[in-house]
């Protein structure tokens, strides 16, 4: 008992640190993620369905049945930075043949395919990056025995297990094993990985040892970021995620209305974080392209801590997505492609901050109460990108003295190169387009060239 309380004191003691030295360069600079689950919740309680509805007949039919090359494919058509990819959850099936789930005497849950190693494979080659989900406290979606092997115990509410037969040790046994496992065979060739806080009440402390995860997963692969859905804590993670369902967070339909955050943001666009409506259903995606695209070079803009936003959906069982969800990636692509260098691989500006909590409907760079847009920077700080997504009936923008004393000598229109007038007073600059040309409607990037 006096180590169980020590384990539980030592992981609360920790629940709000940030480990910032986890978060790495290449994570401060990823502006554009795609969040996907493809899960296999048990022959009784499937998550992803296939086109027609269905569900395959077995974890390796399920395993099987993921069009790798398809996947591969869109996330490189849709410009995706990262993507987030599903190890396990619901029920703790793996997608790869986990050797640790048959050594806790449960073999139904490893699959013969080593769906995430295909996964890497072709991400790699379309050169982009993999995380992987993973659940750290999902023992209650086991069922009978296989709670009792892992520690889980029988019984409990909701997502806790039942106290008095809840062990800690071994489940944290059980846990680390696998964890183990994951990243001695993938670590050297993802990322990072997605920790599920799995409680809303942000106490899942109660269950995992957050620590000795930590010490599992970062000995055997330092570089690995390590982000956890925030829900007031991020336990030992590196950092936090702002995760919505589209009802919670854009419930106003007003693109204009959504908050920026300072950490990454993870969001549904679609039904869910799976693919759970059939084909021959209407249009699934709730928002326009137009507004996820605007909110994307929003938060980019506004976070300083890496990842950006995540935009979430899951492909089918067999390939494809839901209804729409097609339609509306192909145009916010074609939104991104031709501004593409002023959110990917860049920062928050320092010159131009952008503060949280700001919408796209009251943002302000501080020159008055609502102003044009945000900005972001190359890593370096010899670049800023300003991002004109509010722009003024004429054709000139103040946008007031950079905050970091920076001096600009050049602008120019970021798609097309065309110079842009750029005057100096002692109240900042101003931005002028030449005559011809025409604020768009969506973004105006403008790159404004350091001294």
């Amino acid at each position: 008992m006096k180590r169980l309380l020590a384990a539980l004191l030592a992981s609360w003691l920790c629940s709000s640190a940030i480990h910032a030295a986890g978060v790495t360069s290449e994570f401060l600079k990823s502006k554009y993620g795609f969040f996907v689950h493809y899960v296999w919740a048990g022959a009784g309680g499937g998550l992803t369905i296939d086109r027609n509805g269905g569900r395959p007949e077995s974890f390796n039919a399920f395993a099987d049945a993921f069009d790798v090359q398809g996947f591969a494919n869109d996330m490189a058509a849709w410009q995706v930075e990262y993507v987030v990819f599903t190890a396990w959850h619901a029920n703790i099936n793996p997608l790869f043949p986990s050797e640790t789930m048959r050594k806790w005497g449960m073999p139904d849950h490893a699959c013969r395919r080593d769906l995430l190693g295909e996964v890497i494979k072709a991400l790699k080659a379309k050169g982009i990056p993999v995380m992987f989900y993973t659940h750290p406290r999902d023992g209650h979606d086991l069922h009978g025995e296989e709670r009792v092997k892992t520690g889980w115990g029988e019984g409990g509410k909701g997502g806790d297990p039942d106290w008095n037969r809840f062990d800690y040790r071994k489940w944290n046994d059980f846990n680390n094993d696998l964890y183990a496992e994951l990243v001695t065979r993938y670590g050297k060739d993802i990322t990072g990985l997605f920790l599920d806080e799995g409680s809303s009440a942000g106490d899942s402390h109660r269950v995992v040892d957050y620590p000795r995860l930590r010490e599992t997963i970062k000995s055997r692969a330092p570089h690995l970021v390590l982000q956890q859905n925030y829900y007031g804590t991020v336990y030992s993670c590196d950092v936090g995620v702002k995760e919505y369902h589209h009802w919670q967070q854009f419930e106003n339909r007003d693109g204009g209305a959504w908050p920026a955050w300072d950490i990454p943001v993870a969001s549904v666009f679609a039904t869910t974080w799976w693919a759970a409506k059939p084909a021959t259903e209407a249009n699934t995606v709730t928002f326009s392209a137009e507004d996820m695209f605007r909110y994307t070079v929003l938060q980019a803009g506004a976070n300083t801590q890496g990842g950006g936003m995540q935009w979430a959906a899951g492909p089918y069982a067999g390939g494809g997505w839901e209804p729409g969800v097609v339609e509306t990636m192909a145009k916010f692509a074609s939104y991104l492609k031709p501004i593409a260098a002023s959110v990917k691989g860049t920062v928050a500006s320092r010159a131009f901050p952008t503060q949280k909590g700001a919408a796209l409907k009251d943002i302000g760079w501080g020159v008055r109460a609502v102003d044009w847009g945000v900005a972001t920077d190359t890593p370096d700080g010899s670049i800023t990108y300003l991002h004109i997504l509010n722009p003024p009936a004429g054709p000139t923008v103040r946008i007031g003295m950079p905050a970091n004393g920076v001096r600009f000598g050049k602008a120019s229109l970021l798609a097309t190169g065309r110079l842009v007038k750029l005057d100096a007073d002692k109240a900042g600059y101003l931005v002028t387009l030449q005559d011809g040309v025409t604020w768009d409607k969506l973004d105006t990037v403008i790159r404004l060239d350091a001294r």
